[in-house]
């Protein structure tokens, strides 16, 4: 039977709607990640909300984008694929450009199985906290990091672990250029939710009649249409709604199970049982990873506590990377770190980067961390770095500074400094006078005032500088502001909380 001729123009706008949704979500996440400013931070935190796998490394099924996601992927298909995933909308953008030009290929693609084995690393490396599977090819962390690498181009300053950490974003978006969203098809979280979609009875499906004139295979950005078999693969299918652009109305949102050919991935539905249990295991495995993980954490850091152990003292062991004012310690912060480089996009003075680790952390390279500064913590969606009020902040250590009297210039060169003195906000170091030269005055450090927020380090004139900082093993508050009210007669600062300078 023919099909209304007014079908395939409502199924048109409905797709340039979707794509221009998609594309606007697309630009906010570009804004929020390359401004820099207050308001960009507060749209980057409401944003970041939404993203299934930022989500979900915190807080696992237990939030609502995460069981958002599922439930409409258990319902309709990936529709948080189709509009919410910036990675994916900013690949489909960049086919679009490039079909325009002529150079973007469309047709049937049929993935590799091996992108099962990526999404079982990926819930083995978010069960056992390791980063190395897990965020790799996290797509919120790779556009993260993809970002983290535009904005450190665009001010002029790039180095070299943040190109290094971003080239897998450079390269997924080349390939879209010419495939599509091939990237989609070994996304962990899109394998996941995908697998989820087979259980959907709703989807895109093909109508009796078509005449497999492959129109539909070339629009399609995913490959996941088989004109030839009248199937579309909804563990693939992004729900863009381009196929349904067809001439003779032959494809349609709907039951999928309405029709023979409406069967998305019918040889998937006529295999085995045990194939259909395991796509719901990867899925659940995948959804459920982060709440297994914090269940045996939280046994393992209760049998931590009962040791008493002062793990807030400077730690001897391994160098562990300094880690933003909240994020507790190095279990806690690597357990729940999406690695989406939120963070380091908020940070005013770009000290949080980007490292190896795929994590950032603290570098006190070209500035210290801001006295007054919270907004590490009010962006980050997972709970890595714990949001602070200003007061806990300026009381939180990160760090451990230590002074080498011996590179000190006043001790080195017999010249006056105190520069040290000046610009730390606690206090901590105060001037002393210096025994073997009249006159001037040596730097001492109260160890309990410190934070270790670095600026002792930063404004340093010696070389090699007299300052260092130790990570610590836990982070603890501080007295505060060490008091003014002793060692009469020496050089003291203004009886201010305000930062120095």
């Amino acid at each position: 039977m023919a099909k209304s001729s007014t079908r395939p123009r409502v199924y048109k706008a409905v797709a340039a709607a979707r794509l221009c949704v998609a594309l606007g979500v697309l630009a906010l996440f570009v804004f929020a990640y390359l401004s820099g400013s207050g308001g960009g931070n507060r749209l980057l935190a409401l944003l970041m909300k939404s993203q299934f796998t930022s989500v979900l490394y915190g807080h696992g099924v237990a939030s609502i984008a995460v069981a958002a996601a599922v439930f409409s992927s258990l319902l309709a298909g990936r529709v948080f694929c189709s509009v919410i995933c910036p990675m994916g909308s900013l690949q489909e953008a960049f086919w679009r450009i490039s079909r325009r030009l002529g150079t973007g290929a469309g047709g049937r693609v049929r993935p590799w199985r091996a992108r099962y084995a990526v999404t079982l690393a990926a819930c083995v490396g978010i069960i056992l906290s390791i980063p190395q599977l897990a965020l790799v090819v996290d797509p919120i962390s790779l556009f993260g990091r993809g970002m983290t690498a535009v904005r450190a181009l665009r001010d002029g300053h790039a180095p070299s672990f943040t190109l290094l950490v971003s080239a897998p974003f450079a390269v997924i978006l080349l390939i879209s250029l010419f495939r599509g969203r091939r990237f989609c098809d070994w996304c962990p979280a899109g394998i996941s939710l995908g697998l989820l979609s087979s259980f959907a009875p709703l989807g895109m499906r093909i109508s009796a009649g078509c005449t497999s004139c492959g129109l539909c295979e070339k629009k399609c950005p995913t490959g996941c249409v088989d004109s030839k078999e009248k199937e579309i693969d909804g563990r693939r299918c992004v729900l863009c709604l381009s196929c349904a652009d067809c001439p003779g109305g032959f494809i349609g949102f709907g039951v999928r199970g309405a029709s023979k050919s409406g069967q998305i991935g019918r040889r998937y539905f006529l295999s085995s049982a045990g194939s259909k249990a395991a796509a719901l295991l990867f899925g659940a495995l995948y959804a459920t990873g982060a709440n297994i993980r914090h269940l045996f954490r939280g046994r393992g850091g209760r049998a931590l506590r009962e040791t008493g152990e002062d793990s807030s003292r400077a730690y001897d062991g391994p160098p562990l990377p300094i880690l933003p004012p909240g994020g507790r310690n190095v279990g806690h912060y690597s357990s729940r770190c999406s690695g989406c480089q939120a963070c380091v996009a908020a940070c005013p003075v770009k000290i949080l980067k980007a490292s190896g680790r795929l994590r950032p952390s603290l570098d006190y390279t070209e500035d210290y961390c801001q006295y007054s500064c919270v907004e590490c913590g009010r962006v980050c969606p997972t709970g890595a770095i714990s949001s602070l009020d200003v007061e806990k902040k300026r009381r939180t250590r990160v760090a451990l500074s230590n002074l080498s009297l011996n590179r000190c210039v006043v001790t080195a060169k017999g010249q006056a400094c105190g520069a040290c003195a000046e610009v730390c906000p606690t206090r901590a170091l105060r001037m002393i006078p210096f025994e073997n030269a009249p006159g001037l005055t040596i730097p001492a450090f109260d160890e309990p005032y410190c934070i270790g927020c670095g600026a002792c380090l930063v404004v340093c004139p010696a070389r090699p500088v007299a300052f260092s900082l130790t990570a610590v093993r836990r982070q603890s508050e501080t007295p505060g502001i060490r008091p003014t009210d002793y060692d009469e007669g020496l050089p003291r600062l203004p009886e201010t909380d305000d930062f120095p300078f």
